[in-house]
């Protein structure tokens, strides 16, 4: 997935909301938490055939993703929340012509039953003393683009959707319905074993929707993206160089990130150093991320077992962070750069995790205990409980029932949270 920049206003129009009126379903998103989106590949015109001579049909195909869902969530000191939100995505994907094709896509959101509070004072539905969901009411234009894909070379302008890695430095927040796009320019070079790109953005449109306003609607900047894999005999490995400068919010502020991962059969490591200034850090700042995974598969299900650590002040405000530290989000403005809590220093978190498919009705189960504690491990954050129970009905629709419980120590609150999905995903444009 890739930056994008169209031709798109740096402050893209506002669209007049129209009332969405959605029949209500219990939702949840697909398989891969961190968003993942399956692909369209339109067939080429025989190159004997000249463009003008292809059919409609072959060149002009509309994309559909709608997505309901009913959200419990409450944190311990606030009231409990309820949401039903109706997300449907209208794209037009034109192309393809010699490896040139364009796409052009609205998201619309809307909250049928509004007794939740999204968490920032001037977005509907805002509700306050109660616990916070960020799935505002929205029209915008989620993505905009052109690009040139061919022979292995990709060359990508507009607002598109960035998917790095497994989405731990940069993302599209998909578990949310407002998902994570960016105005941005990309050039990319691929064969079966490697590949290698490179994306500038000045400004990444975060969740909040068309309502919000400054750094809430996005973030502004310079954000420079280096990517490299590579299928060598001995694993899977890569790295990067993330240069995030967010001039629009000082406590997110300059972060340079340098790391290298490689999956070794079972093994799964990654370690990454960063250096940069934000107001919460005090100044000039550097920290370490390290991380592991053991995973074993076996007749009984998948097993896995993993540390994930990040030292003081580190930050991924691109991160799609729902997917990473608990399903409960505990520690989602941390994670992004936000703020601190008092209590906060770093993340160690480790986890098991169990997957097993193929269990009656053609269910998925899958299932993670955490513990949490402070990158020194002076100080105990808490435990969580994670669920999530998996029905793929068709190739258009998948069910799904997830629920997280963080039991908080020190200074963190409890958290509960219940949600159910469904996604009628007719396929989107990469």
């Amino acid at each position: 997935m890739a930056p994008r920049q169209l031709d798109v206003p740096r402050h893209p129009m506002k669209i007049h909301r129209p009332q969405l009126h959605c029949t209500l379903a219990l939702s949840l998103l697909s398989t891969s938490f961190g968003g993942e989106y399956e692909t369209i590949d339109l067939p080429e015109a025989p190159a004997s055939v000249p463009a003008k001579q292809i059919a409609p049909h072959e060149w002009l195909k509309p994309t559909l993703d709608i997505r309901t869902r009913y959200e419990f969530r409450e944190i311990d000191g606030l009231d409990s929340s309820n949401s039903v939100t109706a997300r449907g995505r209208f794209g037009l994907l034109l192309g393809d012509f010699h490896g040139f094709s364009a796409f052009g896509e609205v998201e619309a959101t809307s909250t049928p039953v509004d007794d939740f509070n999204v968490g920032q004072p001037t977005i509907s539905p805002n509700n306050p003393g109660q616990t916070p969901i960020p799935d505002p009411e929205n029209v915008e234009v989620n993505r905009a683009w052109i690009q040139y894909k061919k022979d292995g070379i990709l060359a990508k302008l507009g607002r598109q959707r960035i998917i790095r890695n497994d989405a731990f430095h940069i993302g599209n927040v998909g578990w949310r319905q407002n998902e994570q796009t960016f105005d941005a320019a990309q050039i990319g070079y691929s064969t079966d074993d490697f590949s290698i790109s490179y994306a500038y953005s000045d400004r990444a449109q975060r969740i909040f929707g068309s309502d919000a306003t400054g750094a809430v609607r996005a973030f502004e900047g310079d954000f420079h993206f280096v990517d490299v894999n590579y299928k060598s005999s001995i694993g899977d490995v890569g790295g990067y160089a993330y240069l995030i400068d967010v001039e629009n919010n000082l406590n997110v502020g300059e972060s340079n990130t340098f790391g290298a991962f490689g999956t070794f059969g079972p093994v799964f490591l990654e370690f990454a150093y960063q250096e940069g200034e934000s107001l919460l850090a005090g100044g000039d700042y550097d920290a370490f991320l390290a991380r592991g995974r053991y995973t074993l598969k076996t007749d009984a299900g998948v097993f896995a077992a993993g540390i994930d650590w990040t030292q003081d002040d580190y930050k991924t405000p691109f991160q799609t962070a729902h997917a990473f530290f608990g399903f409960s989000d505990s520690f989602l403005a941390q994670q992004i750069g936000l703020n601190k809590n008092n209590g906060f220093d770093g993340i160690f978190d480790a986890y098991l995790q169990y997957v097993k498919k193929g269990l009656p009705g053609g269910l998925t189960f899958k299932a993670w205990l955490h513990y949490f504690a402070s990158a020194d491990l002076d100080t105990n954050y808490g435990y969580e409980v994670d669920a999530v129970l998996v029905k793929k009905f068709n190739d258009n629709l998948t069910g799904l029932i997830k629920a997280a419980y963080f039991f908080g120590d020190e200074e963190f609150p409890d958290i509960q949270q219940l949600t159910f999905d469904l996604n009628p995903d007719k396929g989107e444009a990469d």
